[in-house]
């Protein structure tokens, strides 16, 4: 059987939502390597809505649009409809289909691994699934449903069985490995610890100083703060709400993308009022870089309990930046963990005000410390999170699995 990575993700190029350009960026490093390459996607929904045609070859990549909805993701109901289309296209593409190579699946959307490992088992094709986000039980920890509801239970019982029919699973933190080994033992073996990563052509350092987007938006004589990313179920908003209204003196922050819980982000201030805040839209990614290294200090959050429920990947676009981190995130979780051993930052309690404003004040006064985890982070980066790294490892997965 010749080698071939088959990927099947709903977000994939042109989208450039951070999931899609990851694996875009991995997928080229694959093909890159003389292995085939085909990805399963949905027409884009996120950055981009031109509908693409049925079959595109992008840097060797084999690109395959299933027929699906591209409905503006903002709308819950569009966003809904976009997920289930795509499951019903991949699902019967993979059921029909003849081939025997692995297939390879995210856990986002949350039930899409869960069917296509199913459909696998049938086929007896082997299945590796790449587990980003945890469901339910990351649902559960938030609150937003019962661990006791008849049908979360019955979710939790698939997920169980997609990672036992799983030939190998790949988890991108280490706290997740340690949830996945309590809520399976028997999975212990046949997981990987692969760490997300980034691409090091769209993200590296740039002086502040020397920065456009610096200089058009007249924050040369400012301490910049910067959250970056997806403002989701997953993060703590409301900490960093509530140090944009401390009006902490010469700092001001910037807050890049959106999601599900920027209004409450937005609670905690009012946006009119506020003389130290911009709010910029997710921005495509030749301006990125840019507005990236707009900063002083990037702020990652993870509310508190949902260690092992997700690794914010916007950490390695921020060690790629050379910019140190204030991580408000649980404390054992895999983002704490890098944090610590990189020396590339500082880690804050989620729900600790003080000791955001205590971090934000340390690194403005501290320009050695703040340059110096900058460049620890940078390094870290380049030896261990860079796209090409990542596709080493998930080549060894490959050759182990073919």
């Amino acid at each position: 059987m010749s080698k071939k990575f088959l990927l099947i993700s709903q977000v994939f190029y042109p989208d450039q939502v951070s999931t899609a350009n990851l694996f875009t960026g991995l997928c080229t490093m694959l093909a890159e390597e003389n292995i085939e390459v085909e990805v399963w996607s949905a027409h884009p929904s996120y950055t981009n809505f031109i509908r693409q045609p049925r079959r595109v070859l992008y840097k060797g990549i084999n690109i395959i649009y299933l027929p699906s909805t591209n409905i503006n993701k903002n709308s819950l109901a569009g966003r809904s409809i976009n997920i289930l289309t795509f499951m019903i296209s991949a699902s019967l593409k993979l059921l029909f289909s003849k081939e025997k190579n692995p297939v390879w699946a995210l856990t986002n959307p949350p039930f899409l691994g869960i069917l296509l490992s199913h459909i696998c088992s049938l086929k007896k094709r082997k299945f590796i699934y790449v587990l980003l986000d945890i469901f339910p039980e990351g649902l559960v920890r938030l609150g937003k449903v019962s661990g006791e509801n008849i049908f979360i239970k019955l979710w939790q019982r698939l997920f169980i069985l997609a990672l036992k029919k799983s030939e190998i699973i790949i988890v991108i933190g280490r706290d997740t490995k340690q949830f996945v080994v309590n809520l399976c033992p028997e999975c212990h073996d046949k997981i990987e610890y692969i760490p997300h990563w980034q691409n090091d052509d769209l993200i590296f350092p740039v002086d502040f100083d020397k920065n456009n987007f610096v200089s058009e938006r007249g924050l040369k004589e400012s301490f910049v703060v910067q959250y970056s990313g997806n403002i989701g179920i997953w993060n703590e908003v409301r900490t960093m709400g509530k140090a944009v209204k401390k009006n902490i003196e010469n700092v001001f922050f910037i807050f890049v993308g959106g999601g599900i819980r920027k209004p409450e982000l937005l609670s905690e201030f009012e946006i009119k009022k506020q003389k130290n805040v911009m709010m910029l839209p997710f921005q495509n990614n030749i301006d990125f870089n840019n507005i990236m290294a707009a900063s002083h200090v990037h702020l990652v959050t993870l509310k508190q309990g949902l260690e092992g429920m997700a690794v914010p990947c916007k950490i390695y676009g921020i060690l790629a930046a050379g910019r140190p981190v204030i991580a408000l995130v649980p404390a054992n979780s895999e983002i704490a963990y890098l944090v610590r051993e990189e020396n590339c930052g500082l880690v804050v309690n989620p729900d600790d005000l003080d000791g955001l404003i205590n971090a934000i004040s340390f690194l403005k006064d501290n320009e050695d410390i703040r340059r110096q985890m900058g460049q620890n982070g940078r390094d870290a980066f380049e030896k261990k999170y860079t796209a090409r790294i990542a596709a080493k490892e998930y080549k060894k997965i490959l050759d182990k699995v073919t």
